[in-house]
């Protein structure tokens, strides 16, 4: 790593006042507030107090910003991302655009987030499940498995549970070859993997502010491509029929093709700038070089745990993994209330897995001071 890498890293970590005093290391679940996020909230409550028509006058600047630095960050055009409430109102909206015919089959694996399915159900498809070996490529389990019906494969690029990371352009190849399109819900990557649509072949992608994108709650994201988006908005609301005060009742205005056409209401206007900023921080940084910091955090905590004879999760082959570790241990929750004690921040499940999920604003002392504590647990027990 070069010395302005390092250095954009370092300032990625100043913005982040709790890191003075915690190892937070649950990015992937919340991220912690940055000082950029926390200033830009701050502002628009000022501001609504002191002059309410200010925000009145720029109702859609901030959105527009925001939408324009998703855009960038995923490869995709502004006018193929709408922002939403949450990634799973995305997926839902996502399913809609990507007019995949009725009955036919979408795949999916262990990866997939629950909403993905269950949007497709509701949304009149069938869902296949592909059950990958643990050293298959992801990609040879879902060919197995495609037949004229499938119409889609929507995967979690990397995993909650697990950390699984798909080979994007891989299943983007097998899409391309079988006619199907690739949904992609990139909760749990963009921000600390590198993620472009086109490149990447992407037809439909969703995510969240709050995690590795360093936002606040309250903000998804939906990105459809232009040539994927075949299937129409069914809801209309006054901010998608780009009306201003003049309009009529009997009539139904024409609404936007495209993710543009899902936006129906106002956004939550007091968090557009603060997950701005979030996305301005990590882009200041770099993904790229977020990544390869997270990739050596990882593979320290992959291999500390390994060595204290716990029971790793997820993938030994570092390029199926990304920024989320998983490990099991019996009362997880109790492990993970020892090391908050200690000043480290992880997640325990009540079904017996511990996650560990490093950002690029992480460094060694953070992942010393985890396994130090878990050190002390495996002493005490």
């Amino acid at each position: 790593m070069t010395d302005p890498e390092r250095e954009r890293l370092a300032a990625l970590r100043a913005a982040v006042p709790l890191l003075a005093t915690r190892a937070y290391l649950f990015s992937g679940g919340i991220a912690p507030l940055a000082e950029p996020v926390r200033a830009e909230m701050a502002t628009w409550v000022d501001r609504w107090a002191g002059d309410p028509l200010t925000h009145r006058a720029d109702y859609f600047g901030d959105w527009g910003r925001l939408r324009t630095e998703f855009a960038a960050l995923v490869g995709a055009a502004p006018a193929e991302v709408a922002i939403t409430e949450n990634t799973s109102r995305a997926t839902n909206l996502a399913l809609r655009l990507l007019g995949l015919p009725a009955g036919s089959t979408v795949l999916v694996d262990d990866t997939t987030y629950p909403t993905m399915a269950w949007a497709a159900l509701r949304h009149g498809l069938r869902v296949r499940l592909v059950r990958r070996a643990p050293d298959e490529a992801a990609v040879d389990a879902f060919a197995a498995l495609t037949d004229p019906g499938t119409s889609c494969l929507a995967v979690s690029h990397v995993a909650a549970l697990d950390g699984y990371r798909h080979d994007l352009a891989d299943l983007a190849g097998l899409c391309a070859d079988r006619g199907m399109r690739l949904f992609v819900d990139a909760a749990q990557s963009t921000g600390v993997v590198p993620v472009d649509m086109a490149r990447d072949g992407i037809d439909a992608l969703v995510s969240t502010a709050m995690k590795w994108l360093l936002g606040p709650p309250g903000i998804g994201f939906l990105a459809v491509r232009e040539a994927a988006a075949t299937g129409t908005p069914l809801d209309v609301g006054y901010v998608s029929a780009r009306i201003a005060d003049s309009y009529q009742l009997t009539e139904l205005p024409p609404v936007p093709s495209g993710a543009a056409g899902t936006e129906v209401g106002l956004a939550a206007l007091p968090l557009l700038a603060a997950a701005t900023a979030g996305i301005r921080l990590v882009r200041a940084a770099g993904v790229d070089t977020i990544a390869d910091r997270v990739t050596h955090l990882v593979g320290r905590v992959v291999d500390g745990l390994a060595r204290r004879g716990l029971t790793v999760l997820t993938p030994a082959q570092p390029r199926w993994r990304a920024g989320v570790v998983a490990f099991a241990v019996d009362d997880a929750p109790a492990l993970a209330g020892h090391l908050r004690e200690h000043g480290v921040d992880v997640w325990g499940y009540p079904s017996g897995r511990v996650r560990v999920d490093p950002h690029g604003f992480n460094d060694d002392d953070d992942i010393d001071r985890l396994l130090e504590g878990i050190d002390a647990w495996q002493t005490r027990r």
